[in-house]
This record gives C-alpha cells, sequence and structure tokens, in this order.
C-alpha cells in the first residue's frame, strides 16, 4: 500500500527535525567555544527549522483534508496560512542574526574562530543539503508547496553555513582580517532573507487572488484545440489553494448541438484536464454557443472573411 500524503510529509518533517536539532546544538555549541559568532547564529537558524517542523505537521492535518460543508473548496489555504508563518519566522531570524552581527561590527573585540569552527560548518552543509535534496523529491511525489517550501529551508541553511566555513578558513590563514566573522553572519542573514522571499511572495499572491500559472491558459487552449467539437474556450480563470489549483472557462459549442451532447463534451474536457494538469483539482465550464455574440477568441467579421 503505498504512502499517503500525510505519512509522507510527517515523515519527512519528522526526520528534517531529527537533524534539526543535533545540527543547532553542535553548531551553537562549538560557536560558543571556538568564539565564531557566524555559527552561532547559523545554529539559531537551524533551531528555527523546529519551529516550521511543527507548523507543517500540525497544519498538515488540516490542509489534507477533503472538502467539506464548511469549506466546499477544500483546506488548501491552511498550506498557505502555514508557508507565511514559515517565511515570517524566517525573515524574522534573519533580522534578528543581521542586527547582532552589524551591532558587533567596530564594537566588539574582533575573533578568529578554532578550526573546530570549520568542521562544524562543513558538517551542516553536507547534512542539509542532503535533506534539501531528499525533501524535494518528497514534495514533488505529493505536489506540496508547504513540504517545499521547508526543503528550501534546509538548503538556506546550508548555505548560510557556507560562508561561516570559508571565513574560518581564510581567518586561519590570514589573521589580520578582522571582522570577518561579522561579515560572514551578515552574509548569513542576506541569505535567510532572501528565502524568506522566496517562501512568502508565492504565498501573498495566492491570497490576493492572483492568477495560479502563467502557462495554464496556453495548456488548456492547447488541449481545447485537440477536441473538434469545442470551437472556442475563453474567459480562463485560475486560482490557486495551497498546492492545488481551481479553473473555470467558458466553452463555447456549435449552436445546434443538443444540450446533452454539449454537457458530455464539457464533462469529457473537463476529465481530461484533471487527468492531464495534476494540480488542477476542479473545474467549473460554462457552456455558450459559438455565435458572433458570444465569441471572442475568434470573432465574426462583417465581411466573413475570419468565420
Amino acid at each position: 500500500m503505498s504512502d499517503t500524503p500525510i505519512k509522507i510529509i510527517h515523515r519527512a518533517t519528522w526526520i528534517g527535525s531529527i537533524a534539526n536539532v543535533g545540527l543547532a546544538l553542535l553548531k551553537i555549541t562549538v560557536g560558543k567555544m571556538t568564539g565564531s559568532q557566524a555559527l552561532v547564529a547559523d545554529g539559531v537558524h537551524s533551531f528555527s527549522d523546529l519551529v516550521t517542523d511543527t507548523a507543517i505537521l500540525i497544519g498538515s492535518r488540516y490542509w489534507t483534508a477533503p472538502a467539506d460543508k464548511g469549506h466546499p473548496y477544500g483546506h488548501g489555504r491552511f498550506e498557505t496560512l502555514t508557508n507565511i508563518f514559515i517565511g515570517v519566522l524566517l525573515a524574522a531570524v534573519g533580522i534578528g542574526i543581521g542586527w547582532d552581527a552589524a551591532s558587533a561590527l567596530g564594537h566588539t573585540a574582533p575573533t578568529i574562530p578554532g578550526m573546530m569552527a570549520f568542521w562544524a560548518a562543513l558538517a551542516s552543509i553536507l547534512v542539509k543539503e542532503a535533506l534539501y535534496r531528499w525533501t524535494v523529491v518528497q514534495a514533488k511525489r505529493i505536489n506540496s508547496r508547504s513540504l517545499h517550501a521547508n526543503a528550501w529551508h534546509h538548503r538556506s541553511d546550508a548555505l548560510s553555513s557556507l560562508p561561516v566555513a570559508i571565513a574560518v578558513i581564510v581567518n586561519w590563514m590570514v589573521p589580520g582580517l578582522h571582522y570577518l566573522d561579522q561579515v560572514a553572519a551578515l552574509i548569513v542573514t542576506a541569505m535567510i532573507m532572501k528565502a524568506a522571499f522566496d517562501i512568502l511572495w508565492p504565498a501573498i499572491l495566492e491570497l490576493t487572488e492572483a492568477e495560479a500559472d502563467t502557462d495554464v491558459e496556453s495548456q488548456i487552449q492547447k488541449y481545447a484545440s485537440e477536441v473538434p467539437e469545442i470551437k472556442e474556450v475563453h474567459a480562463i480563470r485560475s486560482r490557486r489553494t495551497g498546492s492545488t489549483i481551481l479553473l473555470d472557462f467558458h466553452l463555447l459549442v456549435d449552436p445546434d448541438m443538443r444540450v446533452e451532447d454539449a454537457h458530455t463534451i464539457s464533462e469529457e474536457f473537463k476529465s481530461h484536464l484533471l487527468n492531464e494538469m495534476a494540480e488542477v483539482v476542479d473545474v467549473i465550464i460554462h457552456i455558450e454557443p459559438f455565435t458572433c455574440a458570444e465569441r471572442i477568441v475568434n470573432p465574426c467579421c462583417d465581411d466573413k472573411s475570419c468565420d
């Protein structure tokens, strides 16, 4: 029996959580021992992942639930809210780390972290990059945007450890480069803020009812052109709810066609779209006659040259 989406989400999240706890403790402890502010900041970043993991574990119980009377369009927006929470938390962590690093520049005696900090940062890079790649595969299996966002949280942790490792090596080779560790912490901040934006922006667009994807309309027109009975498709609207897309559009058929036949064509076309477009979960089709009054994509001409 194949795993359900919620089982895949929970397994991927729990594995990530265990890794986050171990790496956070390692980086904070080693950072304190070696005097690396950047490594301590990176460890705090890893601990912040635990909060997002908890949000996913709780939120997934809601957004994977089927549509009901209270939520006839499903519960996908719970996933959107989870993504916003992840993005806001990530941004808050980045701002805190950046503030501490900027405050230390010129006001705190520069330190040269020991080589142990390099090995801790390297371990984080390897483990978190592996977690990112594995979590992305799991996210694609079930088409989960939140799980994909959490995967990028893993990668942001891996990327944020990179300048820490470089700073330790450069400081070890050239001790005279003061405040390099604080500069590395600021680079970590920039990477975290970029990851937060990449998670937040799509979620904000979704809440403002932005178009789901730019290529949705072209896909529908392509499939419609393959059905001779469909004369035209227009007024295509799409919106995203979590990891799913809802569609509605007008479908034009021969005005002399029976209502029953037109309905059959629309139902078959709807089934085709649901099968071919993985993220689409519901389609509402408004049937119209292919007359001059209704045609938009292929309007009538007075001289009949474009009929």
